[in-house]
């Protein structure tokens, strides 16, 4: 017999696990699916502390806010028996400015918007007591008070009325107590208010003045008293300061009425201060005149408008548009289109209306020996016409580009004998000075004035 290391063979199979697994598996796959669904019932059946405590939070809340039991039948009826405060009207006040047309009367206006018919007839009657034979013009501004009433939304209630076709005097009607109507007149006391207006040039003068509140009236009277002294060419400069003194008409409720005479004017140049001042000496007209006394008038404009700038002087020069140099006969004031052209003296107009390469152009006879002439206008001044007689300083016209020409300007032309030369270089006489009375006069308003050059009240 031989003796090994091994063990003696067997006659039964060898078994593995794995094998032994799979028999098994659906076995233990039931078994856990069972556990799990009597964990499931267990909970369920016996709920854990703090779910309770949860559950029992929730019905005490609930139990605090139990709403109250409902009202009995007596209660009810009690509650519905109360009195309930009712909501308060909405009564608008509005004011309304209607302008009268062509065919209105005061009742058709009121009719127009809704007033009652009762009320628009008293009120129509009571206004025409007040106006008396006095008329209403079309255009008229009606200014009306007015209540919208929250029980007739649509007919509103006239409270007054009032128009003033006058300054100084007003008509109202007034709703009373008892729902009648009365009317009023107020008259207003007209005063005379001295004011200012002091800016600096930035554009032509007049731009200037207007911007700062001037009147244009004023304005052209203060250019027209300067253009005998100040040569708006060489002396006339951006930023320079002036003022000019104005009488307003003012209400004793402060309704201006007249916007301002001119009373004096100072513009201040680089080198010397002009000033000039109205007076009216006795027997005579208003006129301006230097603080000496002397009277502004020349025996012409240096310059026939208000222009700052010569865009092209006398003499041969290269023409703009035919391109050959040539004998230039004026001076060209370059200026915005509708610049008011003055007449540099009195005299008669000859010759008025488009005349070749000058276009629209006016043509005055001083004397027999002197004339000036006026090209490219825009349009001819209020009754320009040949034979007519025209002042110094009278718009004869307005700045243009008829005729061969580039730009807005005036062409200005001086004649001598019949030939024109330059009319920068012309010489012109002082006229009269004041005397007597009328000097002394004259030395107190000028006194007075200067102040008020400086201290008046600005105009608002």
């Amino acid at each position: 017999m031989v003796m090994t290391g091994s063990p003696p063979p067997s006659d039964r199979p060898a078994h593995r696990p794995g094998a032994l697994l799979s028999r098994f598996w659906p076995v233990l796959v039931t078994l856990v699916a069972v556990g799990i669904a009597i964990c499931g019932f267990v909970s369920l059946r016996d709920p854990s502390p703090s779910a309770t405590v949860e559950e029992t939070e929730l019905e005490l809340v609930i139990a605090e806010y139990d709403p109250p039991p409902p009202p009995t039948a007596d209660e009810f009826q009690l509650q519905q028996s109360e009195p309930t405060e009712p909501e308060a009207p909405t009564n608008d006040r509005y004011e309304l400015a209607l302008q009268l047309k062509r065919g209105d009367t005061i009742e058709k206006m009121l009719g127009d918007i809704g007033v009652p018919e009762a009320d628009r007839e008293q009120i129509a009657e009571k206004f025409e007591l007040l106006l008396k034979k006095n008329k209403l013009v079309t255009g008229e501004t009606i200014t009306l008070s007015l209540q919208t009433l929250s029980e007739q939304p649509d007919a509103p209630r006239v409270l007054s009325l009032l128009v003033r076709p006058q300054p100084e005097r007003e008509y109202s009607i007034t709703r009373d107590e008892d729902g009648s109507y009365s009317g009023e007149i107020k008259t207003y006391k007209v005063s005379p208010r001295i004011v200012r207006v002091t800016t600096v040039r930035a554009g032509s003068l007049q731009e200037s003045g207007i911007r700062a509140g001037a009147p244009a009236a004023a304005m052209g009277e203060f250019i027209k008293a300067l253009s005998y002294d100040v040569d708006f060419q060489r002396e006339l400069k951006s930023g320079q300061q002036f003022t000019v003194l104005l009488e307003q008409h003012v209400t004793s409720d402060g309704r201006v009425i007249h916007p301002g005479r001119l009373l004096a004017g100072q513009l201040e140049l680089a080198k010397r201060t002009v000033t000039v001042i109205a007076f009216q000496p006795s027997g005579s007209a208003r006129q301006f005149f230097t603080p000496d006394g002397k009277s502004v008038v020349r025996s012409f404009l240096r310059t026939p408008m208000d222009a700052s700038r010569i865009s092209s002087r006398f003499g041969v020069r290269r023409h703009p548009i035919l391109g050959f140099s040539a004998m230039h006969a004026g001076v060209d004031f370059a200026a915005p289109l509708g610049t008011p052209i003055l007449a540099a003296g009195a005299g008669k107009v000859t010759r008025a209306g488009y005349y070749g390469g000058y276009g629209l152009y006016v043509k005055l006879a001083h004397t027999a020996d002197i004339g000036t002439a006026y090209g490219h206008m825009s349009r001819l001044g209020p009754g320009i016409k040949p034979g007519v007689s025209v002042r110094q300083g009278q718009v004869i016209g307005f700045v243009g580009s008829t005729g061969m020409s580039t730009g807005p300007h005036l062409h200005y032309e001086f004649h001598r004998g019949g030939k024109p030369v330059n009319p920068l270089i012309q010489r012109f006489a002082m006229h009269a000075k004041l005397s007597g009375r009328n000097m002394v006069n004259f030395l107190a308003l000028v006194r007075q004035y200067l102040v008020q050059l400086k201290k008046a009240p600005q105009v608002r």
